[in-house]
């Protein structure tokens, strides 16, 4: 009677033994995005004897995160759960922004906001829309971006703000997919980091004729 009953004890231990430590789950894997283009070299413009600094960009506090944001209806903000940038928004605009403006070929020399030297020239700004939104039945990546543009040369305040512009792209989606957010985000960074090269480098020549003369 004694080993019967102490076979019927093990076998309800063995049974809810699983219970008690519960299952092992595959933990999820978060995957990172970031930007990806190649970045365009102005070959027909002649080198600006400048340097330019771009500094590190302002976010608007929807966006100031790795999160991938994204709006599905009016008011309404959600994120992908195991899917983020990889690193803030305002971080990785400028990065690429130096990187284009150094590729391009434009100014004689480019800093970023970690580095300690001055520059005449210099590109600050805010980002302020940073999401993937659902607009007439289709998925759009959207950015949009202040900029102002500031010759550090000038005493007078009226003379140094050169230009301040808002670039706004918008590129249509194929599908509601991190993959394809990332890809969509692409497209606008590199249409947005040409044509402020570009706008920069003419407002450039410009200010600089304009000394001489």
């Amino acid at each position: 009677m004694g080993n019967k009953l102490a076979i019927i004890t093990l076998c309800v231990c063995i049974f809810f033994i699983p219970g008690c430590f519960g299952r092992t789950k595959t933990p999820y894997i978060t995957e990172q995005f970031a930007f990806e283009y190649n970045p365009t070299a102005f070959k027909s413009t002649d080198q600006i004897d400048g340097s330019v600094k771009i500094e590190r960009f302002s976010v608007n506090q929807l966006y100031n995160s790795q999160a991938m944001v994204f709006r599905a209806q009016p008011y309404k903000l959600s994120v992908y759960n195991y899917n983020r940038w990889r690193t803030s928004p305002g971080d990785m605009v400028c990065d690429f922004l130096t990187r284009d403006f150094r590729t391009s070929n434009v100014f004689s020399a480019v800093f970023s906001y970690r580095d300690t030297e001055e520059a005449r020239f210099i590109v600050e700004g805010g980002v302020e829309e940073f999401l993937e939104s659902f607009e007439k039945d289709t998925w759009n990546a959207v950015l949009k971006i202040n900029v102002s543009f500031i010759d550090d040369s000038q005493k007078e305040i009226t003379k140094r703000v050169l230009f301040q512009k808002r670039y706004f792209y918008k590129e249509k989606m194929k599908e509601h997919s991190p993959d394809e957010f990332a890809r969509g985000m692409s497209t606008n960074m590199q249409r947005f980091s040409e044509q402020l090269i570009s706008d920069v480098a003419i407002e450039s020549i410009k200010t600089m004729k304009k000394k001489m003369d």
